[in-house]
């Protein structure tokens, strides 16, 4: 007797898996599954195989993504030694995995794809268990409507770190201010855009802070809420000039080295008290000149989170100098 494993649309039906032992079998085997997060397809899915598949603009590739800031042909997702990869095919825009532009990359489970202005997620799961709302076009729709349009650009940052969203943001050439909340401390930013890049930052309740200081804090927030708003603000006195390339690595690099800087000295919170040694180890006037400034803006400033937020310098910068200065006996917290 045969089973019939397919709908009235010829595709998979997974309520008769359990009739055929060896489609229940692959039904719980672990596949790799593209979860479109933002964009056009947000909240679809889309399986991939051993097999070799485009990702691309034209009606001729196998997953159809109807952007304009989508090559014709892509990317290619393809098997190879029980993995799956994904390759560049030489696009405009570039494919970014994690928030780096990419050629050739091994998924992995967790990793974030951009293509285009698809903001997209790697996931191993059963078969059974994917959704049956599949991302994609075929053929594709004729039309100028932006891929995006209509569509709120709002989420969790657990879900989907700020880097992986100031990458969509330019992809797409957003105008507008992204107001993020963090929820451990309460703090509310935003990172105002034109044309995709951001050119102003600001956290409330800090009107000292420079505008690059507030946007690498917030690209360092780990849990909150982000949101784009259409306000767009009048030329401020102080733009930021920085690539978005150049604002990622350098988030990327500071939080590795605050982190390591944290489990080697144990660095004090900005509202922690930073107090001068009664019996300093040193004479000031032995400490290098970056590190003397440094203990008069704490004496002058009235506390570490001023010094913080006043002081020019990056936050790994200073930091960097209060460890010293703990370390040669002169502070403490």
């Amino acid at each position: 007797m045969q089973h019939s494993t397919t709908g009235p649309s010829g595709v998979f039906d997974l309520t008769s898996f359990a009739a055929v032992p060896w489609l229940q079998r692959m039904a719980d085997s672990a596949f790799a599954v593209l979860s479109f997060v933002h964009g056009k397809y947000s909240g679809r899915e889309y399986p991939l195989d051993s097999g070799s598949m485009i990702a691309g603009r034209s009606s001729e590739a196998d997953l159809v993504l109807a952007d304009d800031a989508v090559s014709r042909k892509h990317a290619r997702f393809f098997g190879k030694r029980g993995r799956v990869w994904l390759r560049d095919l030489g696009s405009r825009n570039g494919t970014h995995v994690n928030g780096k532009p990419v050629e050739l990359h091994c998924l992995r489970d967790g990793d974030r794809l951009l293509i285009g202005s698809n903001l997209i997620a790697v996931e191993f799961k059963a078969l059974s268990e994917v959704s049956e709302a599949r991302a994609g076009e075929a053929p594709r729709r004729r039309g100028g409507a932006d891929a995006s349009s209509g569509h709120s650009m709002a989420g969790s940052i657990e879900e989907i770190p700020l880097m992986d969203v100031l990458q969509w943001l330019a992809t797409s050439r957003k105008t507008g201010a992204l107001k993020v909340r963090d929820i451990q401390s309460g703090r509310i930013g935003a990172l105002h855009l034109k044309d995709g890049l951001v050119f102003y930052a600001a956290i409330e309740g800090n009107p000292r802070l420079h505008p690059e200081k507030a946007l690498m804090r917030m690209l360092l927030w780990e849990k909150g809420s982000f949101e784009l708003e259409s306000t767009e603000l009048e030329d401020p006195k102080t733009r930021i000039n920085m690539s978005l390339e150049h604002m990622l690595m350098e988030a990327a690099r500071q939080q590795d080295e605050l982190a390591a800087l944290d489990k080697k000295h144990g660095l004090p919170k900005a509202r922690d008290r930073v107090t001068l040694a009664r019996r300093s180890k040193v004479r000031w006037t032995s400490l290098p000149d970056d590190q003397a400034d440094l203990v008069q803006d704490i004496i002058e400033l009235g506390g570490w989170k001023n010094v913080l937020d006043t002081v020019e310098a990056d936050d790994l910068t200073l930091h960097r100098q209060l460890a010293a200065l703990k370390k040669a006996g002169v502070v403490d917290w």
